[in-house]
């Protein structure tokens, strides 16, 4: 079995330096100087992968590019193929890791830090471009050679900038959305949205007339023609968010590169001039497009609106347990003033059948627990979240036929805010009565993890109801406890839009999957931060 694995994982590691050589190759005569194709095509495959397959990807780009520079020994001499022969990859590998590893470029399996993304494609242009003129530095050492000149180093960081700002983010939209859904329902709605019709019907015609305009025009006015791009890519992301600048960023980009030289010694000043500025004003449309998405995100919510929700959210907790716990007492009280009425009873009229009346105020006091315990549970009072969710879930579902499995992993639950550890507990109690619903659900599994990243902590909750159409007759005989698993578990039955708008005041993401098989619902949950960090996380830019 383990050398099935060991054979399985080589094949998957031939299988991508193969993938990675054949697309390589594919968009390498699409890769002008002034759009590198194949630069934007390294960072994706970066970005995409895990690690284990990057030594891969080192083996499928060094073995070509050995065969491609080895030629030109002559030529160049051995010290340009040594160093030519390194392939790029090797130089962006680092970048890429501790962004991803470090700066949170990926904050969730829906989330994308636009900030970091912007850091890392500068990174690797700069690396790039490094690597580009140490090239053409040693092979100015030999005769008839193009020498580099800071015009020629600034046309190539723009052409691979250009590249990696209008190819990376689409795939990395394209990867989040079909993580949250069905592709075919996601590819007819994209299809069917406002962006892509102001983007095709406004912003791509305008765009081209800018282009050709600029094509056909004199040297002055063909540079403030391309400058003029920027417009109506500036229109679309005050409209979409960072979508709306990617799409516009995407056609202006594409568009400049087919107007700009292609000979990099027929660049000149006013060239540069005019790529640097549309790198500026994209990159600036950018992080204005994710500010505006962030907000949209985040429910419109400002700082202290979120502030005052988590406090007024944990006084409402508060005060639920406080009422749970005088219930608790309140009800013992009431079964010893019960029995001692009866024993007095008894004394007086030996006759009496107290049993009925004993079953009644056992009813009653039941009735005040269940009660006390719906609001808020004893074992969550006595032992803390983990203790309920496993135990006053669990006896709940038991009730109702349900089986129930409760897995509860990470660190740092006793540093969370108490009102994170409280909407965490609601928010799993409406997850369970909304999987319950159907009648189908067999067993109900209930997944928490905690953790810290980078200073920020976090819950990630998971519950998922499992179907089995061959039990529905013992769900229909326990229809009576079903039914009540909202009321015993203290949960209104939210739909999913009205928990999402919840989750949003602990700046959480809520993802629902339903299959035949299966219902689950996932939450993230950030913990409540002080005035201080709330402020400069507010510019965290983190966008789906």
């Amino acid at each position: 079995m383990e050398k099935g694995s060991w054979r399985i994982e080589g094949l998957k590691q031939i299988a991508v330096a193969l993938g990675f050589v054949l697309a390589y190759e594919a968009a390498h005569p699409l890769s002008p100087p002034q759009f590198g194709l194949g630069s934007a095509l390294r960072l994706l495959w970066l970005l995409f992968l895990p690690y284990r397959y990057w030594p891969a990807l080192l083996v499928g780009e060094f073995v070509p590019n050995f065969l491609a520079v080895y030629p030109c020994l002559d030529q160049f001499g051995a010290l340009w193929v040594v160093f030519r022969a390194n392939p790029p990859l090797a130089f962006m590998m680092p970048i890429v890791w501790f962004c991803r590893a470090r700066l949170a470029l990926f904050p969730s399996r829906r989330l994308i830090n636009v900030k970091t993304l912007l850091i890392c494609v500068i990174a690797c242009s700069l690396v790039l471009t490094v690597y580009g003129s140490v090239a053409m530095v040693l092979a100015h050492m030999q005769p008839d050679t193009l020498p580099l000149t800071p015009v020629v180093a600034v046309c190539y960081f723009i052409g691979i900038y250009f590249a990696m700002l209008a190819i990376v983010p689409w795939p990395l939209i394209a990867r989040f959305e079909l993580r949250a859904g069905r592709w075919h329902d996601k590819f007819l709605r994209a299809l069917r949205s406002r962006l892509l019709l102001e983007g095709v019907a406004v912003l791509l015609p305008v765009t081209v007339l800018l282009a050709f305009s600029s094509y056909r025009s004199s040297t002055s006015y063909a540079q403030y023609m391309l400058m003029a791009m920027f417009l109506p890519v500036t229109w679309l992301s005050l409209r979409h968010g960072w979508r709306g600048a990617a799409l516009g960023s995407t056609f202006t980009l594409v568009c400049a590169a087919c107007v700009l030289p292609s000979e990099m010694l027929q660049a000149n000043v006013l060239v540069v001039q005019t790529e640097v500025f549309l790198a500026l004003t994209i990159t600036a449309l950018f992080v204005v497009g994710a500010r505006i998405t962030e907000q949209v995100q985040l429910g419109r919510y400002g700082n202290d609106d979120r502030l005052l929700a988590r406090q007024s959210y944990q006084q409402g907790e508060q005060r639920l347990r406080q009422t749970a716990h005088a219930l608790d007492i309140t009800a013992g009280r009431l079964h010893l003033s019960i029995s001692r009425l009866l024993r007095q009873m008894h004394r007086f009229h030996p006759h009496i059948e107290n049993e009925i009346y004993y079953q009644q105020a056992m009813a009653a006091h039941l009735e005040v627990q269940q009660l006390a315990e719906s609001l808020h549970p004893a074992a969550w009072r006595e032992r803390g979240l983990p203790a309920a969710l496993q135990e006053s879930i669990g006896r709940v579902l038991d009730e109702a036929g349900i089986s129930y499995r409760c897995e509860i992993t990470g660190r740092g639950f006793t540093r969370m805010h108490p009102a994170l550890l409280a909407a965490a507990y609601r928010v799993a109690c409406e997850a369970v009565v909304h999987v319950s619903g159907r009648l189908a659900c067999s067993s109900v599994r209930l997944t928490l993890r905690g953790g810290e990243t980078h200073r920020m902590r976090w819950l990630v909750l998971r519950v998922e109801g499992a179907m089995d159409d061959a039990k529905v007759a013992r769900a229909i005989h326990n229809v009576v406890d079903r039914r009540s698993l909202a009321t015993k578990l203290g949960a209104s039955g939210m739909d999913r839009h009205r928990l999402r708008e919840q989750v949003r005041i602990f700046d959480g993401e809520l993802h629902y999957c339903c299959r035949p098989e299966r219902v689950r619902l996932t939450v993230l949950l950030h913990d409540a931060r002080k005035a201080s960090t709330d402020d400069a996380a507010s510019m965290r830019l983190w966008v789906h």
